[in-house]
């Protein structure tokens, strides 16, 4: 058995009690191989020789660990060896499903069980000298209105670290104290400027929203030092009372232009349609017919959350119109969609990436009309398209900007690189763009 340990989120000098009660409590075969992911300069506990010790380069992020558990399972499951990944990471638990799925022989084990117990309330002393408590507090409050004013506790830290680079998690820092996150949320809470909102199903990891004394902190006046550059307030409804989140400005963009997103249905349908695909036996109509039917069947045609009946007829054209802005549906390798032309031709597969091309779409359209959205917004996002926050949603949210990005459809912006804007369309040799833009 091939173990890889990811002890990037541990708290500096726990990982040897870490490792003591893992080791303890783990019941399963000894592993051939055992690997440790962990942050540059992090302390290599006792009993760790002959195993392999990764210090990742950079940033040290949800991406960037991922993508190493991804790569490294994978390779281990080339050599048909069993794997064990221990993390504390919801974003690694996910993938650790995901392949254990696609491959089997992948488990997952959560390292806050074996992680030690600290003092409820216990608070670090805040050091000055790094910044002043006030310009801190400051700071957090225009990450937070970046996020459109809300954001969950582990994501704090890239968002700040945005705005001031002395905010990434540098080992032997005072960054890297543990409870540092914590404590400057308290400062901030103590101030009635944060609010924090405890996740309903209790996975330790609350939303910090700003009050609307938070929100008064935005405006230009407020007190912050020079090298805190200042945010764009978040958007107010038209009431001028409560600010209208990016996830429901994205929502309502997308139903006032009949684009969806139908969040609570479009998944279902969507796997309906991978399942009907597969019978290469109709035509692109009727297998939106059929997905469409097949989902409301199940469903036993049960309302919406909100108690409204589901409009099908709606929701039926509102997948023709977007499978025909993007044509994911195959007839022998050549994309067909509904057309007066198309009538009669068999769909008999689907586009390699057809469900990313498909929720890229909504987040292109939602560009298109002018909602600014950056690289931290994709908790919004998740909210937006999946009608949920969690780290599984946040997940595709990723892989499908990640499909955009790759694609050539989204890029950065030219004077903020963590805005997402689209991409230039490609121009022909004369200069012009394509006919038809």
């Amino acid at each position: 058995m091939y173990r890889l340990i990811d002890l990037t989120r541990a708290h500096a000098g726990t990982e040897g009690a870490i490792l003591e009660a893992f080791n303890a409590a783990y019941e399963g075969p000894p592993p051939t191989k055992v690997e440790y992911i962990v942050v540059p300069g992090q302390a290599r506990p006792e009993r760790t020789d002959g195993h392999i010790w990764t210090e990742l380069p950079g940033t040290v992020d949800d991406a960037s660990v991922t993508a190493a558990v991804h790569e490294r399972v994978g390779r281990a499951h080339e050599s048909g060896v069993a794997v064990s990944v221990a993390s504390f990471r919801g974003s690694v638990k996910s993938v650790a499903e995901m392949l254990d799925t696609i491959h089997g022989g992948v488990e997952f084990i959560h390292l806050g069980t074996f992680a030690p117990p600290t003092a409820g309330g216990e608070r670090l002393d805040w050091d000055d000298d790094w910044m002043k408590r006030e310009d801190a507090v400051n700071t957090l409050v225009r990450a937070i209105g970046a996020a459109s004013g809300q954001s969950r506790m582990t994501d704090l830290r890239k968002h700040l670290s945005a705005r001031d680079p002395r905010f990434q998690k540098q080992v032997g820092t005072f960054t890297a104290r543990p409870k540092f996150m914590s404590t400057l949320v308290s400062l901030a809470e103590e101030r009635g400027l944060v609010a924090v909102v405890p996740t309903a199903n209790g996975d330790n990891n609350p939303q910090i929203a700003l009050t609307a004394a938070g929100y008064s902190r935005l405006s230009p006046a407020s007190p912050v030092s020079p090298a805190v550059s200042a945010a764009p307030a978040a958007p107010v409804s038209p009431n001028g009372q409560e600010p209208r989140s990016l996830s429901h400005q994205c929502v309502d963009v997308l139903r006032q232009n009949n684009m969806g997103p139908f969040q609570e249905l479009r998944q279902d349908i969507y796997r309906e349609l991978e399942r009907l695909v597969e019978d290469k036996s109709r035509t692109v109509d009727q297998l939106i017919r059929d997905a469409v039917h097949a989902v409301r069947d199940k469903s036993q045609d049960a309302p919406s959350k909100s108690g409204k009946r589901f409009p099908w007829s709606r929701i039926r054209a509102f997948l023709t119109r977007l499978t025909r802005q993007v044509p994911v549906f195959l007839s022998g390798d050549k994309p067909v969609t509904v057309s007066l032309g198309n009538n009669g031709t068999v769909v008999d597969g689907l586009a390699g990436d057809w469900w990313q091309m498909l929720d890229g779409e909504l987040i292109c359209f939602v560009l298109g009309k002018g909602v600014a959205i950056t690289q931290y917004d994709y908790e919004e996002l998740a909210g937006a398209l999946y009608n949920s926050r969690s780290t599984a949603s946040y997940d595709k949210v990723q892989e499908v900007v990640d499909y955009l990005a790759g694609a050539g459809r989204i890029t950065e912006a030219p004077d903020d690189v963590m805005r997402i804007v689209l991409a230039a369309p490609p121009m022909a040799h004369n200069g012009s763009p394509p006919p038809g833009d």
